[in-house]
């Protein structure tokens, strides 16, 4: 069979690449390659592989499904705008309003490397027609890194998937970046940077963008490492909420920067005593984006958050529309240890109206605007002096 050996070529089976043929059956037909399946009753035999799409364009019209073992690789990309050759590297391409993810991890160790999504046909103004995922990850333990999301609707998802690793990701998903959900192990994302690469700033896309996307959502997940994640522009940053299949618990977040975001980290999870959401901030600013933006909070723990607990260290929020930190649901914690906030534009600084949540500072919070730092005094336990 062509193609056959370690590293299968997609051009050995027929694939283009020239962005106008449909090269969905012959990527398909290397992946099948990739893993043959076992003869009914005959010994067990290596499967397994590497799917290698060459620099091209490559336009797909229905999931390209990744069996255990079988990794898609491509030659990288290069960021359009940054070069004369605007999408040089290897470019999975679908078409607006997809109903479909072009890759679908559905097997144990399978990977996704090296490769950019487009969407040619976004249309240049109006917001962004709904579309699923770019990938859509439903196996444990697979790999996506070095994947640049250039201008998608929504990004990855990780559904029912864990043990993940996500990794050295680009891109501007405007609707999510990242969405995990079912998932009952440790996911592993980091090197996170979303970015403008698309649609400036001003235009339809992004001002939807702004108004309605985030950049990673986490609904029923248990354990989820987060590190080193920039994201630009987004409602929200980071937002914990729950799922019929629960919320999540134990979010770990390391080195993060949500900057021109309305909300940085927003916690809207129901929750009950001894099962709710938890975030862990560690080195984490948030800037928000001023002027006539949409207006929030830099931290928002929303009514509905019940019981839900913050730990934070090292965090900055900055130029929130309303509080920098506001706690409005009933029993929640938070805990902050070298926590600062700065020009806020509504009343205190740190506002906790729930009159059964509080908060535990240290002696290194520090507030610096034009209103009170924090309020209702009540409601927090400061050291003595």
């Amino acid at each position: 069979m062509a193609g056959t050996g370690p590293l299968l070529n997609v051009a050995d089976f027929g694939a283009k690449g020239d962005g106008r043929a449909d090269d969905t059956a012959a990527i398909a037909a290397a992946i099948a390659a990739a893993a043959p399946p076992a003869s009914p009753g005959g010994p067990r035999q290596a499967t397994g592989g590497t799917v290698y799409l060459p620099a091209g364009r490559y336009r797909v019209t229905s999931a390209l499904v990744l069996p255990p073992a079988v990794s898609l690789e491509g030659t990288g990309w290069n960021t359009p705008g940054s070069q004369a050759n605007v999408f040089a590297g290897t470019w999975v391409e679908v078409a607006a309003g997809s109903a479909f993810s072009p890759v679908t991890i559905a097997g144990s160790g399978a990977g996704l490397r090296r490769v950019a999504f487009n969407v040619p046909d976004q249309p240049p103004s109006g917001p962004p027609p709904s579309a699923e995922p770019m990938v859509h990850v439903t196996a444990n333990n697979a790999v996506v890194e070095d994947v640049l999301l250039y201008n998608p609707y929504c990004g990855i998802y990780l559904d029912g998937a864990a043990q993940a690793y996500i990794r050295r990701l680009w891109g501007q998903p405007v609707r999510y970046g990242l969405r995990v959900d079912r998932s009952q192990d440790v996911n592993y994302i980091d090197a996170v940077h979303f970015w403008p690469y698309s649609r400036p700033l001003g235009t339809d896309a992004a001002a939807f963008q702004l108004a309605s996307g985030t950049a990673i959502e986490l609904f029923r997940c248990d354990n989820p490492q987060l590190s080193n994640i920039f994201a630009f522009n987004y409602n929200r940053g980071l937002s914990l909420l729950a799922s019929p299949a629960g919320s999540p618990h134990k979010v770990h977040v390391v080195n993060a920067d949500f900057d021109g975001c309305v909300t940085g980290a927003h916690i809207g999870a129901p929750g009950q005593e001894g099962y709710a959401a938890t975030l862990q901030l560690s080195n984490v600013t948030v800037q928000s984006p001023g002027g006539a933006a949409p207006k929030g909070h830099g931290i928002w723990v929303e009514p509905a958050a019940t019981y839900a607990m913050v730990q934070a260290s090292n965090l900055r929020v900055a130029r929130s529309g309303l509080h920098a930190i506001m706690v409005e649901a009933e029993h929640a914690r938070f805990y902050g240890h070298n926590v600062l906030l700065e020009q806020w534009g509504a009343g205190p600084g740190f506002h906790i109206p729930a009159k059964t949540s509080f908060a535990w500072l240290d002696a290194s919070f520090a507030a610096g605007g034009v209103r009170d730092a924090f309020g209702p005094p009540g409601q927090f336990h400061l050291p003595k002096a």
